[in-house]
């Protein structure tokens, strides 16, 4: 299938289901049904995080969501030459250069869970053990909904679901060499703004930075002053980098700075992707592009 002749379909799919392209899920890629308001985002992510996810379209093991749009990768960064891109599905390559997901969800999720004030009294009533993974534990606090109890996560239920959502949305995917990848978590904890800064740090010694920002479309997360600095997603978390375990919020301060920030960030890139997207494809037609033919795309001390 050609890239156009997918792109199209799916802008197809999002104005039949209602779904603006840039809040779509990728995870609904699994269902044929639209995934139903009272299904909890943070459920079905964490479901899909362990392998879980009860799809009616694709096996929920083999789910993976950041791989899904490559048409997309495509169209907007040249990667027709890359059959990595597909193999996930369709061809038997090496990933060289592939989809990737810019903010981890998990990340973020299980530092509220373990960081939470009656984490102790509730993975006793759970049966979670301490000593042991808690992903691989994750059917306990799926079960019920169970994980809305923990006092991180119920007092940013709102922004955690959105996040849960935003997550698999096209504004959240980028490409990276595989390699790379693998690699960051180590060091970034997969948080964008750390990742970004080490880019930061590399490429403006060799004049590329801004055009490295435009290219992937990177603005939401860079400052719009001289050298278009790297946003913290809250103060002093570069200070930390070194420090894997310091990488995530320290507080509810941080925390809930840092969920409303990662969720803006991912739609306004994501509103960018699908308006160039539509602009090269000649595809304005669309209901949806009325949102979008008059903007442009915002810096991250634009946004608020």
């Amino acid at each position: 299938m050609k890239k156009n002749t997918w792109i199209e379909g799916w802008f197809e799919k999002c104005e039949e289901l209602e779904i603006k392209p840039w809040e779509w899920d990728f995870k609904q890629s699994y269902f044929k049904e639209p995934i139903s308001e009272n299904t909890s985002p943070i459920r079905l992510m964490l479901e899909y995080k362990i392998g879980k996810l009860k799809t009616t379209v694709k096996p929920g093991s083999k789910a993976d969501c950041d791989k899904e749009p490559f048409h997309i990768y495509q169209l907007l960064w040249g990667t027709e030459n890359n059959p990595g891109l597909e193999s996930k599905y369709h061809l038997d390559h090496y990933d060289l250069l592939r989809g990737e997901t810019m903010n981890s969800f998990w990340t973020t999720f299980k530092n509220s869970v373990i960081n939470s004030s009656n984490k102790t009294m509730l993975y006793n009533k759970i049966g979670i053990n301490s000593g042991k993974s808690l992903k691989k534990q994750c059917h306990l606090i799926i079960f019920n909904d169970k994980f809305q109890a923990f006092n991180e996560i119920k007092r940013n239920i709102a922004a955690f679901g959105k996040f849960a959502t935003s997550s698999h949305c096209i504004g959240n995917f980028t490409v990276l060499p595989h390699w790379m990848n693998t690699g960051r978590y180590s060091f970034s904890q997969d948080y964008w703004d750390v990742t970004l800064q080490s880019f930061f740090d590399f490429f403006k010694q060799m004049g590329c930075w801004k055009n490295f920002v435009e290219i992937y479309f990177l603005q939401p997360y860079v400052n719009n002053d001289d050298e278009w600095t790297v946003s913290e997603f809250w103060e002093g978390h570069f200070l930390s980098i070194g420090k894997p375990k310091q990488l995530t919020p320290q507080n509810q301060k941080e925390l809930s700075e840092y969920l409303h920030k990662v969720n803006l960030r991912i739609e306004e890139r994501g509103k960018w992707i699908i308006k160039k997207v539509c602009e090269e494809l000649k595809l304005q037609h669309f209901t949806f592009y009325d949102e979008l033919k008059d903007k442009q795309i915002r810096f991250s001390n634009e946004l608020k």
